[in-house]
């Protein structure tokens, strides 16, 4: 399926397209995210000991980098990819460890990153491939247009990579086509799901989020004025 969004005075935008420029942002520590205050403490606590001190103390450092540097929003992608950069995410290894081991290497051997994704609040779609462009010279062409799918899911699909050196050609790891294992199967990835209704679903390793094609975020809040 290819999917569209309007923006500003862009009507149409095609995600994936040129055109599709709108840039997605995240904010480590937001209130609503609930990143748990240890995990930010203990990172903070890391990177001053890897990072320097720079003429303060530690306890400068991590109250600037709890108040600000978490604060701070962070470009994480568009639409069609996301790419969460090492400032997401927090270190959370064990604190009790065996004698001789690096304290540094092993809080950080175990880390938490923190992104998030949606498609746009009203979206239209329609069978990949169909030229938009063409269809509106011969036809009407507005959100309630014939050729706009109204039934059914937007499958989002997740192709997890690593990615060292800035070499997006080249990912260090990923989960579907790893030479020796599936990290979706390892999961425990189900390739199948039956709903309350009784549907099933084939689903292929990576998809994760399911929306209804008719449906909008909007829809999620009213309004209502007590009399």
């Amino acid at each position: 399926m290819d999917l569209y969004y309007h923006s500003g005075d862009q009507h149409f935008i095609r995600i994936g397209s040129p055109e599709d420029t709108v840039r997605r942002y995240v904010v480590l520590n937001e209130r609503l995210r609930n990143v748990p205050r240890q995990e930010l403490l203990d990172t903070a606590g890391y990177l001053y000991q890897q990072e320097g001190r720079g003429g303060g103390s530690a306890s400068e450092f991590t109250t600037g980098y709890i108040n600000n540097t978490a604060k701070t929003k962070t470009w994480i992608g568009r639409y069609s990819w996301l790419m969460l950069p090492s400032s997401l995410r927090t270190l959370t290894g064990p604190k009790v460890i065996p004698s001789g081991v690096d304290p540094l290497r092993a809080i950080a051997s175990t880390q938490t990153w923190y992104g998030e994704y949606s498609i746009p609040s009203d979206v239209y779609v329609v069978p990949q491939g169909t030229d938009l462009a063409a269809y509106g010279v011969v036809n009407r062409l507005d959100e309630k247009s014939s050729v706009f799918l109204k039934h059914g899911f937007i499958v989002v699909n997740f192709n997890i990579e690593t990615i060292q050196d800035g070499r997006l050609d080249r990912p260090h790891l990923q989960y579907i086509h790893a030479p020796l294992m599936n990290q979706w199967r390892l999961e425990g990835f189900a390739g199948s799901y039956r709903d309350p209704y009784g549907y099933n679903f084939l689903l292929k390793d990576g998809d994760t989020l399911f929306y209804h094609a008719d449906l909008s975020s909007r829809g999620d809040f009213t309004s209502q004025v007590p009399h």
